[in-house]
């Protein structure tokens, strides 16, 4: 395993982190089974940065309280850093904070914190709103206390935000969202220079955009590493290239099965003696252009704007809207496959609401989402797609009939 130095402290990190927010669920409760066997190996096999959150899982604990119920039965406290984060949006009083902390301290079955975070960070106000109500008392307490070890904010603003925010405390660290396709959106690659400028610890978070630069590629992109002498994964062209990032501290992966895991693990290793070469970084570049102009919609499927109140499986129907775009070529009968997915989820074969018109534009899921996306916006561009293709098909054979009717 390869390690950095927390900027801070100077204790060794695992470069790779186990982020815990993807561990395999079912209405919210971890597959506890599963994820010891994941953890065990990650922790055997060098890993010790574990990322989790009060708003995971459930929105009240519940993946903290598996994580640390695990980390208990394992007794490998003392080895490993845990890292969760204050749900900003439910804390209205510097008692709401204290509160709350106390809770994650119980689900971690732990008594002190090493990276605590504020988390989902979109504006400057973010920030300052809390500041009113007593947060900089908050951390100084719980600082002095060693309670609190390292302490930032999880962030998906602006760069001029970013920028702002870093004056107004000084933090040990922050989570940025950055891979290959997210270099210039949000904090970017300025940030994490301007977070190293000041001394901070820099962890990152979706290095495969949600999965997006990890598995099958588009024709257009694969006839592009088809054509290199390129011989590494999608995901290790992609870990790479944040490895060789400068400043990074830990690279969280939502690793939920154990060949993931040991593909990310070995990747990790590898990386100090095998960095990418300049016609992979090229490669890379050409990668991301074709990427930006296919991928419509910016959805990690973080489950942030889950569970919609209309029932619309908000993620799901991103996906497919993207997979569209991404995979025009796959057709059956001429027709794009995604067609049919969509078609079979509006009849309810999946048990599940997968249609975008079910949307009452409720708000509800914009003022969660990382992304900043105009989810109900996109969710009628969705459905405006999705419901002529449906129709339009059956037009011809319409028309016959009422020939034959009239």
């Amino acid at each position: 395993m390869e390690y950095r130095f927390d900027a801070r402290t100077g204790r060794k990190v695992s470069l790779l982190g186990f982020g815990a927010m993807r561990l395999k669920s079912t209405a919210g409760n971890v597959d506890k089974d599963l994820a010891t066997d994941l953890l065990r190996y990650a922790i055997d096999n060098g890993v010790n940065y574990i990322d989790t959150a009060y708003l995971y899982g459930n929105g009240s604990g519940s993946n903290e309280r598996a994580v640390g119920e695990i980390i208990e039965s394992l007794a490998c406290r003392d080895s490993v850093f845990l890292s969760t984060k204050m749900n900003r949006l439910v804390v209205h009083s510097r008692e709401d904070m204290e509160d709350m902390f106390n809770n994650q301290l119980d689900n971690l079955r732990t008594s002190y914190i090493d990276y605590y975070f504020i988390h989902n960070v979109i504006g400057f106000s973010d920030i300052t709103s809390l500041i009113d109500i007593g947060l900089i008392d908050f951390i100084e307490d719980k600082k002095s206390k060693g309670q609190i070890i390292n302490v930032g904010f999880s962030f998906h603003g602006s760069f001029d935000d970013f920028r702002k925010i870093l004056d107004l405390y000084d933090w040990d660290v922050t989570l940025l969202q950055y891979n290959y396709l997210d270099c210039n959106i949000q904090a970017g690659s300025e940030g994490i220079r301007l977070a190293c400028d000041r001394n901070m610890s820099v962890v990152i978070m979706e290095p495969l955009k949600g999965g997006l630069l990890a598995g099958t590629m588009p024709g257009e992109v694969q006839a592009l590493i088809d054509d290199s002498s390129c011989e590494r994964s999608n995901v290790e062209l992609a870990l790479g290239w944040i490895y060789d990032t400068p400043g990074i501290t830990c690279v969280l992966s939502g690793m939920n099965d154990m060949e993931m895991l040991r593909e990310n693990i070995s990747i990790t290793s590898d990386h100090e003696s095998n960095p990418l070469s300049d016609d992979e970084l090229l490669l890379v570049d050409d990668v991301r252009d074709v990427l930006l102009r296919l991928n419509k919609i910016s959805c990690t499927g973080c489950n942030y704007c889950m569970p919609c109140p209309s029932g619309v499986n908000i993620p799901d129907i991103f996906k497919l809207y993207n997979d569209k775009h991404l995979f025009s070529d796959n057709k059956i009968f001429g027709i794009n496959q995604t067609l049919f997915s969509y078609a079979g989820n509006i009849m309810g074969f999946t048990g599940q609401a997968h249609d975008a018109s079910l949307c009452v534009d409720c708000g509800l899921c914009t003022s969660k989402c990382p992304q900043q996306l105009d989810i109900p916006d996109l969710l009628r561009m969705v459905d405006k797609s999705y419901h002529a293709s449906l129709i339009r098909p059956f037009i011809p054979v319409l028309k016959r009939i009422m020939k034959r009717v009239l």
